[in-house]
């Protein structure tokens, strides 16, 4: 049974992307324009920052700086505190690169992967100003901050969730810029695969609303965010809901990157129930 609907599926999306041809080329061409003028000037330079921090010891200087105040809290190995703070920074699909280095290197476990994971749902700061430029400043700020407090939380709420915690001390390697280079064009191919899938996928749509274009690509849903002829408040509202989610493009190119790695998503999906709630508590807040 569940091949057959599968199969349905497939030949429905054949057949509407044949019928949507044009709206699918230009949504792709608009994916395409979006990785090269904002996500990859962005990501790019922190991708390689990254990994001179890894290779040097300037990790262990963020480990023993902030991470015992990381450990403490969260229950986490020193060693993660590196990975939320270049979160924070660059924002996700990346959150996921620095985690899968850190469980390469056999610094953290499964466990504690997807525990950074689930907490470390960051949006580069300068994306967010760019691409919610419909809303006032102060009103965007807020919700950058909102989204790192409501990543802190839900880090609280996860802090049991028991991890192999030994805070070994990074040993030292030397600096390849060839192969940082190399990992990191391999890390942003995955995200352009995923836009462009999922912004074909979104001109397919029978019905165009923010929130279910962003469910699929976030930056598309709020980019419609903008077009919407609603009050203010609700294009607020709206733009926390689907920063409190990612979309399933953020989820695919997330999972590609684990893609040889067995992680338990479950946690990362109620950690996202949690966050939803938590942005619209939090955009009501503004709004009374």
């Amino acid at each position: 049974m569940k091949n057959i609907i599968r199969n349905i599926l497939i030949i429905i999306i054949l057949v509407l992307l044949f019928i949507k041809r044009p709206y699918v080329i230009k949504s792709i061409i608009n994916g395409i324009n979006l990785w090269q003028n904002c996500i990859l000037p962005s990501i790019f330079p922190i991708m390689l920052i990254s990994d001179f921090i890894l290779n040097t010891n300037l990790i262990n200087i963020i480990s023993n700086t902030i991470g015992p105040i990381f450990s403490k809290i969260f229950r986490i190995n020193k060693c993660s505190s590196y990975a939320i703070l270049m979160s924070i920074i660059s924002g996700c699909p990346t959150n996921a690169k620095y985690i899968k280095d850190l469980l390469n290197m056999h610094i953290i476990d499964n466990n504690e992967a997807i525990k950074i994971l689930s907490m470390s749902l960051f949006y580069n700061p300068l994306l967010i100003l760019t691409i919610t430029n419909y809303l006032e400043f102060h009103d965007q700020v807020y919700l950058i901050i909102c989204n790192l407090i409501s990543n802190l939380i839900i880090g609280i709420f996860n802090r049991n969730i028991k991890c192999n915690i030994t805070n070994n001390i990074l040993i030292s390697k030397e600096f390849n810029l060839v192969n940082s280079i190399s990992n990191a064009i391999d890390v942003l191919l995955l995200i352009l695969g995923a836009i462009i899938t999922f912004a074909a996928l979104n001109s397919l749509l029978p019905i165009n609303h923010p929130l279910l274009s962003g469910s699929l690509e976030i930056t598309n849903g709020i980019n419609s965010i903008n077009n919407l002829d609603i009050i203010y408040k609700y294009k607020l509202i709206f733009t926390g809901i689907l920063m409190g989610f990612g979309g399933f493009s953020i989820l695919t190119q997330i999972k590609s990157i684990f893609k040889d790695t067995k992680l338990d998503y479950s946690i990362y999906y109620k950690s996202r129930i949690i966050h939803i709630t938590l942005m619209i508590t939090f955009c009501y807040l503004k709004i009374i």
